[in-house]
């Protein structure tokens, strides 16, 4: 009989260790684009801000997602869960002419439901299509790696920007 029990409770503790499992749920579930500056301009002396459009129907309306940025050489910004374009507005002001310029950036997507486990809160993955984007003082976007999930160690895209004398 205790050999029957000493079983029993054998199988169980097994049948419970497998059962139980341990689900690594990611502190952060936000995506992040990240954008390395390139090119002559690999460091922005310069003054950024971005922000990004909240409505289509109201493009006046937007969200600051950086303010008044200087020294950078890269720099990451959310992408929306549902559009399939998102919009940014980037802003420099020049460190020595205090000269304005605001370029606009559409990025097409895909929006993945992503699910790790019902455990987890829900997250949204991304593939870049494209990008399109005024040259004011952008010179080229190049789209790096157009995979964005929660931690990717390549930049999405690369920017260059116009040296002030151009």
């Amino acid at each position: 009989m205790q050999n029957k029990i000493t079983k029993t409770i054998a199988v169980m503790a097994v049948a419970m260790s497998v059962a139980c499992s341990s689900i690594d749920c990611p502190l952060n579930n936000r995506t992040y684009m990240s954008m390395k500056l390139t090119g002559n301009k690999a460091v922005l002396e310069d003054t950024l801000t971005i922000a990004a459009e909240r409505t289509p129907d109201n493009p006046d309306e937007d969200t600051v997602l950086i303010n008044r940025q200087t020294g950078l050489d890269s720099l990451t910004i959310p992408m929306s869960y549902s559009r399939t374009e998102d919009v940014y507005f980037l802003t420099l002001v020049q460190k020595d002419t205090r000269l304005k310029t605001v370029d606009t950036v559409w990025i097409s997507k895909q929006n993945e439901q992503h699910f790790e486990s019902i455990d987890c809160a829900p997250a949204v993955f991304h593939t870049i299509e494209g990008v399109r984007f005024t040259q004011h003082a952008i010179e080229d976007i190049k789209i790096n790696n157009n995979k964005v999930t929660y931690n990717d160690p390549k930049a999405h895209l690369l920017i260059y920007i116009k040296n002030s004398d151009n």
